[in-house]
């Protein structure tokens, strides 16, 4: 069936690229003179290579495309820049109380929402603090189907209570909203905390943190997911699935550049979903692509130097290459509460079954940062001390060790299903295991390729048992790597959605060092805490590592202010064409 298929994906990859191409000359905008010898006008067209978004609603989002799309329609009370710091955004300054528990943020007294027809007259109206407090609460409302819920979880105070509302509901309290979200007047909103929480202003820049408007999520309804209103800088336009995603600018978006251009300086915005990363690499040879975030790993040596340069040919053609150390690690997920992989000695056999090295160097052209020695938490974070974290390295005789001490080997065959995501490099990678898995432990090995939407629902569904994945960071913590395995998010029905930690993995001992690490403001003690729960995880091996990620990215010579930063974060509001 997959071959047959093939035919048909070609075929569709083949008229998408006729379709950028004829497109992108019929929507050439004008260019206008800016301040700062920049310009005004134009379209910007960006593929996503992983497929169509599952969800444009802030609560239900939780992938990387998502992100990158709704990134561009929603603000929040704060983000990071370009070098992931905490600025204001929708709040223009905030105050923490001396015991870590009050946040007070004022916020800015001129920004509208985007003119839609879920306003009266399509004008859109002025956010005030009880947009902010809407917003926070949908998180926390399972009605919602919130993926987000973890963010505030245990962390703001009556976040819990109105998660259960509706049990509590039947033991006679009545549940409102979330206590800790407070607003005093139309220009400050309050947050209380349980405890302290030292990474909370980060969990403010996830996607779980921006801002909507309460009339579009009741008119849109269920399709509020698919038709986004919120205060950002590109106003939504139409979707046509696994062909484009169109936004144009907002002229009434609130931010100035720093020469006093109101932002954005783009007309429109166009995100394209070409899923061979070949077609794709070719559409940007031809100009139809303003970026190439995904070099085709058989094409990277012809492309790029071993110091990371581009190559002499591809110098004359003026391109821009950026690449930085990523806030990214790939690893293969476990089941941990599956009958066959809740055993430390299976999991142990499987990581140690698998050769990183020979993945980085052959399998993906030494594309990424390096193996992953340690664990999840990536090296792009300075001053985690990442060297104290002891990884599973690749031993074919450890392999079998630990094998026969789970139970098989000698004459037990085991068997085992592998998911992936239908995505080049990720194939790839999966072949690769396939084959270590086959001769090192002499497994049977089934690769079942799924849509990526698809497996990351099954894997928080608790239906698979192996799949590989990869983690970008929401924000620039250590935090939002080990929450992917902290225990206490592990819900407590197998019938619920097990949402950031999908493992289902629960080990005191790293709740003890995490939770410790949590309440510590103390930076570099914190990040030690870290190390010690990471070291923990690194021996029981909930999942298995495999590389830490080196970002590149390919620009047209006539893209400007569009930095490249470890999280890989799209956030085009600033970027101008000069042409």
């Amino acid at each position: 069936m997959i071959q047959r298929n093939l035919r048909l994906v070609f075929v569709i990859v083949a008229l998408s690229g006729i379709c950028l191409s004829s497109c992108h000359k019929e929507n050439t905008a004008a260019m206008r003179s800016a301040q700062g010898g920049k310009k005004f006008g134009g379209r910007y067209t960006i593929n996503e290579i992983r497929g169509n978004p599952s969800s444009l609603d802030p609560v239900r989002m939780n992938s990387k495309v998502e992100d990158d799309i709704a990134n561009n329609f929603y603000d929040r009370l704060v983000d990071n820049n370009d070098q992931l710091k905490v600025v204001p955004e929708l709040a223009s300054s905030w105050e923490i109380s001396p015991d870590g528990l009050t946040y007070t943020f004022h916020l800015r007294s001129d920004v509208s929402f985007q003119d839609d027809e879920c306003f009266s007259g399509g004008k859109g109206r002025k956010f005030v603090a009880n947009d902010a407090k809407y917003s926070l609460e949908r998180v926390c409302d399972p009605k919602t189907l919130t993926s987000g819920y973890w963010i505030f979880q245990s962390i703001v105070e009556g976040a819990d209570e109105y998660f259960m509302r509706d049990s509590l509901s039947k033991m006679g309290k009545n549940i409102t909203g979330v206590s800790g979200f407070q607003t005093p007047d139309d220009t400050t909103f309050v947050i209380k905390l349980t405890k302290p929480f030292a990474p909370f202003l980060e969990h403010l820049t996830t996607s779980f943190g921006f801002i909507v408007a309460h009339e579009a999520v009741e008119k849109y309804g269920k399709d509020f997911f698919q038709h986004p209103v919120g205060t950002g800088p590109f106003i939504f336009s139409h979707w046509r699935p696994d062909e484009e995603i169109l936004m144009k600018r907002n002229p009434k978006y609130w931010q100035l550049d720093n020469v006093g251009n109101r932002l954005p300086l783009l007309d429109d915005v166009r995100f394209t979903f070409i899923k061979d990363d070949k077609t794709l690499f070719a559409n940007f040879e031809r100009g139809v692509l303003d970026e190439d975030f995904t070099i085709p790993t058989e094409s990277f040596q012809n492309i790029v130097t071993a110091d990371k340069k581009l190559t002499p040919d591809y110098q004359k053609k003026n391109y821009i290459l950026q690449h930085v150390t990523a806030m990214n690690s790939y690893f293969i997920d476990i089941l941990c509460t599956s009958p066959m992989f809740s055993s430390v000695a299976m999991r142990r056999a499987l990581s140690f079954g698998v050769d990183r090295d020979q993945i980085v160097k052959y399998v993906l052209k030494n594309m990424p940062h390096s193996s992953a020695d340690h664990f999840i938490v990536p090296p792009a974070f300075t001053t985690y001390p990442i060297n104290d974290v002891h990884g599973i390295s690749f031993n074919a005789d450890s392999a079998k060790h630990w094998l026969e001490k789970a139970g098989y080997g000698n004459g037990k065959p085991l068997a085992i299903k592998l998911s992936v995501y239908n995505e080049p490099s990720q194939m790839q990678i999966a072949q690769a295991v396939q084959r270590m898995w086959e001769v090192n432990l002499g497994a049977k090995v089934e690769i079942q390729v799924m849509q990526s939407g698809q497996l990351l629902d099954q894997s928080e569904d608790g239906k698979l048992d192996l799949w590989i994945t990869r983690w970008y960071a929401d924000y620039p913590e250590v935090e939002n790597f080990l929450n992917l395995i902290y225990g206490k998010l592990v819900p407590p029905s197998a019938s619920m959605k097990s949402y950031p930690n999908s493992t289902r993995w629960n080990s005191e001992a790293f709740n003890r060092f995490y939770g410790e690490a949590l309440q510590t403001t103390d930076d570099a003690k914190r990040m030690l805490l870290y190390a010690q729960a990471e070291n923990v995880a690194a021996y029981e091996a909930p999942c298995i590592p495999l590389f830490y990620q080196e970002h590149y990215r390919l620009l047209q010579p006539w893209v400007r202010d569009n930095p490249l930063d470890p999280m890989n974060r799209i956030d085009l509001k600033w970027v101008w064409l000069d042409k």
